[in-house]
């Protein structure tokens, strides 16, 4: 489905990203994995290799620009084009407002609106030269539903819903769909130092998110999928 395709994922060494980039190897694509931790992006191109698989492993901290110009132009050295972006890197902080750390709050905004900005901003030139490309956001529900104690990250997410829409508008012209994906509630080590969770058990796996995000990927070319939300079967957690 994807032989061929070269895809960036952010986040990739855990949760979705690492799904999503097990989920692209198999259907073909060549993998461009990107997290801070080089050991944990290593243990997924390990298991995309032992399959047959292409991965290319690059840390990178994707709310420094100097940091994404690199994972780029590591991509265009090794494979000479990119197809396929998919923004998945994100943090989150759960304090009240009153209670809240200003830096926490920054680096919440940075992790999930700068990153998402910072990727797209620096895949676009290739994107935009051979007038093809695809961009996935993965963004949360939390986009268009506020939780307490969530500000930064609901502020964030909704921040990078609007930027997905602008930056659709941008590129339509130029054979470029971007997509937001908005999952519900989703089995991840997100939820490790979060009390009171609800039950794992009841929301999405990670496996569910990358097959989405693979259907959209896969669409035809003559028609875009703006924003896509999905849930799990009882709906908001």
């Amino acid at each position: 489905m994807l032989k061929d395709k070269v895809a960036v994922i952010t986040g990739a060494s855990r949760g979705i990203g690492r799904a999503t980039a097990l989920a692209f190897a198999r259907a073909g694509a060549k993998v461009v994995l990107a997290s801070r931790t080089q050991s944990d992006l290593e243990t997924v191109a390990n298991l995309i290799r032992v399959d047959g698989g292409e991965a290319l492993v690059v840390p990178t901290d994707v709310t420094q620009a100097d940091a994404v110009k690199i994972l780029v132009d590591r991509t265009l050295e090794t494979y000479g084009q990119i197809d396929v972006l998919v923004n998945n890197a994100g943090t989150g902080a759960f304090e009240t407002v009153a209670d809240s750390d200003p830096e926490v709050w920054t680096q919440v905004i940075a992790s999930n609106l700068k990153s998402t900005y910072l990727c797209s901003k620096y895949v676009l030139p290739p994107m935009l030269a051979r007038q093809s490309g695809q961009i996935i956001n993965v963004l949360s529900i939390a986009a268009k539903v506020t939780f307490k104690a969530s500000s930064a990250y609901c502020a964030a997410k909704a921040g990078a819903l609007a930027f997905t829409k602008v930056l659709a508008e941008e590129v339509r012209s130029d054979n470029i769909r971007v997509t937001a994906v908005s999952p519900g509630s989703v089995d991840t080590p997100f939820w490790a130092n979060i009390e009171g969770h609800p039950d794992l058990n009841l929301m999405l796996k990670p496996e569910h998110v990358a097959d989405t995000i693979l259907f959209v990927v896969a669409q035809p070319t003559g028609m875009v999928t703006d924003e896509i939300v999905v849930t799990p079967p009882l709906g908001i957690l």
